[in-house]
């Protein structure tokens, strides 16, 4: 506000207050219709920003996701491996063996992001992600995306149901193997997998 009001006398202070509840309210409705415009294009299955997954790069112009040809055979990679291995663990030591590094990101402000060795978590975060079969995800609803998704639902779906089952049975011997003294305590903020030392 640019006029001052005199809080001293209650007319000061009832114009001070009400001017302060419509900010308020404005800010309000500006939050909601951000909501309603973010919730309406999700369920389009529209790409409404952020970093792209590892598999895809933004057109910037079109605001929507293009599949990377060499990053979706990694992907396709990965799936591969978790199905044959069935264990996270092992599929991220492979990785790293061979070389791979995560999704290389350059934000529109020229800030980089990624490009580092694979995490058991990170690898996790992959195989959950819905996006692969050109799908969307939105407050537990799953709508049909507008990018093409490259791994078939079936695959994905055995991948999930593994994944599942390592779950309810944390204590197979080679998950164990890679368990520390505070991992059924410690557990990852993002995916809810335990924390593990590699």
């Amino acid at each position: 506000f640019t006029q001052n009001f005199n809080t001293n006398t209650s007319m000061g202070r009832l114009t001070l207050n009400i001017l302060l509840s419509f900010a308020q309210f404005e800010r309000e409705m500006i939050s909601e219709r951000t909501r309603d415009k973010m919730s309406a294009a999700k369920k389009k299955g529209r790409f409404i920003g952020g970093r792209p997954a590892l598999g895809y790069t933004i057109d910037r112009l079109g605001h929507k996701l293009i599949t990377d040809p060499d990053e979706a055979k990694l992907v396709k990679e990965i799936f591969e491996l978790y199905i044959e291995k069935r264990s996270l663990i092992e599929v991220t030591k492979i990785l790293n063996s061979r070389g791979h590094k995560t999704k290389s990101y350059t934000s529109a402000k020229g800030l980089k992001y990624g490009g580092k060795d694979f995490q058991n978590t990170s690898v996790n975060r992959i195989l959950r992600n819905i996006l692969y079969t050109g799908k969307v995800r939105y407050q537990n609803e799953i709508y049909n995306a507008q990018h093409e998704g490259f791994i078939p639902s079936e695959i994905f779906e055995k991948v999930q149901t593994i994944l599942d089952k390592n779950q309810l049975n944390p204590n197979r011997r080679e998950r164990v193997r890679g368990k520390g003294l505070l991992s059924q305590i410690l557990r990852c903020e993002e995916c809810n997998c335990a924390m593990i030392y590699m």
